[in-house]
């Protein structure tokens, strides 16, 4: 559900902070993201911190590069209009600005929201320039009101948090097809015993295979894997790559515990 841009461009989906597509950014589709969940990421980290983020059941919403900081005045620009105006203005003025743009902003189920910066885990530390712009976008964030965290992870193709957030993306997007898939209408059927099983398997604490769980159930493998992202079973989606032998346990309360997003952190500084 995405592919690597090969040339620049300028598109609609681009956010305020970048000027169109650049070459190396990946085109995607976020199921939370405005607007119709198309989204243009500038790395592959941040397209799989993407998948997490989409996938996460606590988050209702998100927006990719969502607005431009300026840190010195604390000026919010929302759109790229506004941005070139303001720049132009500043211009005018013979000033600089000093900006900054963040990767993502999640809205939460409870309402609260949470400015997402993402970096590759082998990331050198903040240069003392980029640390300042950091440190005051960090405070007048929280002035609003708005937690800030940076995310810095591994994400290479063999990691099996990678591949597993691969494919419950797209069995994301299986589900929320326009048209429902037959395996969906048919695990709709046997949703509620399928729910009894798994709150069962939560009671004894018990814990089966995919297919186990597959055959028990009368379902196919990627129903059971609808079932993952459904919340139903927890799945070790950060330590190994899903398959028939994967061991699932039923999960505590229908999600909120199963795919959260700081999982695939190996560092945060708020």
């Amino acid at each position: 559900m995405s592919y690597l841009t090969k040339k620049d461009q300028k598109g609609k989906t681009r956010q305020i902070g970048k000027r169109g597509f650049r070459k190396g950014s990946y085109f995607t589709h976020l199921l939370k993201s405005a607007p119709e969940g198309k989204s243009v990421v500038d790395s592959r980290h941040e397209l799989i911190a993407g998948y997490a983020m989409d996938l996460d059941p606590r988050i209702k919403a998100l927006q990719v590069q969502p607005f431009t900081l300026d840190v010195t005045t604390g000026e919010m620009l929302h759109t790229k209009d506004q941005l070139d105006r303001y720049r132009e203005k500043l211009k005018t003025r013979g000033r600089q600005a000093s900006l900054y743009t963040p990767d993502f902003a999640l809205t939460m189920q409870d309402q609260t929201v949470r400015i997402i910066e993402i970096k590759d885990a082998a990331w050198i530390d903040f240069t003392d320039s980029y640390a300042g712009k950091i440190e005051a976008a960090t405070e007048l964030l929280k002035v609003k009101g708005i937690h800030f965290e940076i995310l810095a992870g591994s994400y290479e193709d063999t990691l099996p948090c990678v591949q597993n957030l691969k494919l419950l993306h797209s069995i994301n997007h299986q589900m929320n097809a326009k048209e429902v898939p037959a395996s969906l209408l048919d695990l709709t059927e046997k949703l509620q015993a399928v729910r009894v099983f798994a709150a069962q398997m939560h009671e004894s604490a018990e814990m089966l295979s995919v297919s186990e769980i597959a055959d028990g159930n009368r379902l196919t493998v990627t129903q059971v894997c609808m079932a993952i992202v459904m919340g139903i079973f927890d799945a070790p989606i950060w330590r190994e790559v899903i398959n028939k032998k994967t061991l699932l346990s039923g999960a505590a309360d229908d999600s909120m515990n199963c795919i959260r997003y700081e999982h695939f952190d190996l560092r945060r500084r708020t």
